[in-house]
């Protein structure tokens, strides 16, 4: 179950990633040992985490606007193949679709366990402006730290190994600009998928600025995402279906 938990997570992260105005760039997710876990649980989990990410990081394409947001990835994530492409609703539903085989699956954004684990912990968050700016992809981006932690549901405290907390950290420094702006759609699908995590309340997150880089600290491990080759784009409505003659099947995260 505890690998499941860090699949899901994993994955949760990927769909969680603020999202842009109408245009195409690339997304490098790479992860990355600190060495900053105290206790076997966490080294686990952060180990795990970092196996899911192929050799030299993950690489999407991702296009988005008001029809939702397509996303190609490049390598194979977790139990994710090369080649998968995922759709991101307006209204927030999850469809991946496997080109390889012809088939497609409806992805809920956490799996059962991970709910019912995360069900009742409203994350305490709290979220800093830091009053610095950097120069990313030629733009003006200001640089915010988030801190959100959440009880782990369940835990008595008293029973934990040295050094272990009974609540899960996540700190995530982010660089936002105002250079590009996010369409309507695309705010309301972050704002959706923010919610499942108790986070809707961070506007700063999702404010109509796009992401230029993002780094999220969590078992010792942080992820760390960047943009490029950021380009307007105009594609066909097809890009956002499934294919008539794709097959459902159940998603492998369940």
């Amino acid at each position: 179950m505890q690998k499941k938990l860090i699949v899901s997570l994993g994955l949760a992260l990927l769909a969680i990633v603020p999202l842009s105005a109408d245009i195409k760039y690339t997304m490098h997710m790479e992860a990355r040992v600190t060495g900053s876990a105290n206790d076997p649980i966490s080294q686990m989990a952060g180990g795990m985490l970092t196996q899911m990410f192929p050799a030299g990081g993950l690489d999407q394409i991702v296009t988005t606007g008001d029809r939702g947001t397509r996303s190609e990835q490049k390598q194979a994530f977790a139990t994710v193949k090369a080649g998968t492409v995922t759709l991101v609703r307006p209204d927030g539903a999850i469809i991946v679709i496997e080109p390889e085989t012809k088939t497609y699956w409806k992805q809920p954004v956490m799996s059962a366990e991970l709910a019912a684990a995360m069900g009742g912990a409203k994350p305490d968050i709290k979220i800093t402006k830091r009053g610095e700016f950097e120069t990313i992809n030629g733009m003006k981006a200001e640089h915010l730290t988030l801190v959100m932690t959440i009880a782990i549901p369940g835990i008595d405290a008293s029973q934990l190994p040295p050094g272990m907390a009974p609540d899960l950290t996540m700190t995530y420094n982010v660089w936002v600009t105002d250079a590009v702006k996010a369409s309507a759609g695309a705010t309301s699908v972050a704002m959706t998928l923010m919610k499942q995590f108790g986070m809707d309340g961070v506007k700063e997150l999702n404010d109509g600025r796009m992401m230029l880089k993002g780094v999220m600290s969590m078992f010792g491990v942080e992820l760390v995402m960047t943009t490029s080759a950021m380009t307007n784009e105009s594609v066909p409505a097809s890009m956002f279906e499934v294919p008539a003659d794709y097959k459902e099947v159940p998603g492998p995260i369940r």
